[in-house]
């Protein structure tokens, strides 16, 4: 039976193209002194109209009393850090496929109930959920209708992250326990641990259509953050994140699957 979980959205989409580029963003921590929006701004604008993006949650820093940052520190109030995030969205001229809240974000939603990031997706008409949002990607340029023809599909989970681990191997395993929320996709992106990895492993499914069994490839990505060292990572002797951008290239040449993925 279809189930709409609380937190989790399905959504679709067909991009009539041979082929498409994905580039996932997120820990921009607008309102962070040592946040590298500008550089996110760059990026966005110098993209071709083939390359489409994700927003990985964390996108402001969101300060508040209480909170673990440092209001004090901010160089813009989480309103004024809201729509920087909206000016982002803008610049990607519709080519947003999703966006996910973070932890950072929770902070509101959690003391008054309010979702930041829902409020500016919902205004701008971009899909957006909380918590894990699953995509599926039709590339090619098929003719219309049923039928997979001159096209190829994706399935592409995404869910921000939550781990407190200090190595790379304890930050990798923790993301990649967004496989056993929806097991079957090709690509699961995340963030949170502000440290990039590329992680590609396999399944064995069971093809009852076909009377055998099927190997399944995926790829776990941890996206990495656009933010500088902070203070309190300094105190916590916590190692700085390496800096890069993952791009994601899905062709739609064939019925048959292609992805690649590399970090530059």
């Amino acid at each position: 039976m279809p189930e709409r979980g609380i937190g989790l959205k399905y959504s679709h989409t067909w991009i009539k193209e041979k082929s498409i580029k994905i580039i996932a963003l997120g820990d921009i921590h607008l309102g962070s002194p040592q946040s590298k929006v500008l550089e996110v701004a760059k990026l966005i604008e110098k993209s071709d109209d083939k390359t489409y993006f994700i927003f990985v949650g964390d996108v402001i820093d969101n300060a508040i009393i209480d909170s673990v940052s440092n209001v004090y520190e901010q160089t813009q109030s989480p309103q004024k850090a809201l729509s920087g995030f909206a000016e982002l969205l803008k610049l990607t001229k519709g080519r947003t496929l999703a966006v996910v809240s973070g932890n950072h974000e929770e902070r509101t939603r959690r003391r008054v109930g309010v979702d930041l990031l829902e409020v500016v997706c919902s205004d701008l008409s971009v899909p957006y959920e909380n918590d894990i949002f699953a995509l599926d990607v039709s590339v090619g340029n098929g003719k219309s209708g049923r039928g997979s023809a001159g096209r190829s599909s994706y399935s592409i989970v995404i869910g921000h992250g939550y781990t407190a681990a200090r190595t790379t191997g304890g930050k990798i395993t923790a993301n990649g326990r967004i496989i056993d929320v929806i097991s079957n996709a090709d690509i699961y992106i995340t963030g949170h641990t502000h440290q990039p990895s590329i992680v590609k492993t396999s399944r064995f499914e069971i093809d009852s259509r076909n009377k055998k069994l099927m190997r399944r490839e995926m790829y776990l990505i941890t996206i990495p953050a656009w933010l500088g060292y902070e203070k309190y990572a300094a105190r916590k002797f916590m190692h700085p994140g390496a800096l890069g951008v993952i791009e994601i290239e899905l062709s739609g040449a064939n019925r048959y699957k292609h992805i690649e993925v590399r970090i530059r």
